[in-house]
């Protein structure tokens, strides 16, 4: 069981791991769907970045856990887990945190809403 909250903010670290050989295409297919995810309701923040193990990360925000939830099952999701199917060295590893802020703002990843 979770212990968070359904209507708790979600911060999200996504680790895809490409084939070596297949990086330039995962990569290509995950920054063509960023815009669309950044739409998604719920969405604060989605970012992709390099890891220093050459993994690619996914960073969200989202404003309410149910909502990052619904979007695990947006089609943006579905389209990833196609287009990306057969092209990856591992099992993509997600963890979800929720905050526990301490230090005022800097505590705390930013909210764009």
């Amino acid at each position: 069981m979770c212990p968070m909250q359904d209507d708790e903010r979600c911060l999200i670290v996504a680790f895809v791991t490409p084939k070596p050989e297949e990086f330039d295409r995962v990569k290509a297919i995950l920054e063509a769907i960023i815009p669309e995810v950044h739409n998604e309701p719920g969405c604060d923040f989605y970012a992709l970045h390099l890891d220093s193990l050459g993994r690619l990360a996914f960073i969200e925000a989202w404003t309410t856990r149910a909502l990052w939830l619904e979007h695990m099952e947006a089609p943006t999701v579905a389209r990833i887990r196609e287009q990306t199917s057969g092209l990856l060295a591992a099992e993509t590893e997600i963890f979800e945190l929720s905050a526990r802020p301490v230090g005022g703002a800097k505590g705390l990843v930013p909210s764009t809403v």
